[in-house]
């Protein structure tokens, strides 16, 4: 079930999943927040709806160490 979900936001975000992901990297190694706080910086960067952000934060959080 969590497979199913992950790739139907997947395929929601398209190609921009990335670059999202790219764009938390370098939230994080700039040290300006708290990366529970990301969700926010994400909507207000891109204009996202908050279940968007949440949703992408928590596969960067769930990828991350796994590159």
């Amino acid at each position: 079930m969590v497979a199913a979900k992950q790739r139907i936001e997947e395929e929601i975000l398209g190609d921009d999943l990335e670059g999202y992901f790219s764009w938390l990297d370098a939230l994080r190694e700039s040290g300006s927040c708290n990366m529970m706080e990301a969700p926010r910086w994400l909507r207000d960067e891109f204009d996202i709806s908050k279940k968007q952000s949440i949703d992408i934060t928590s596969m960067w959080m769930q990828n991350f160490g796994k590159k």
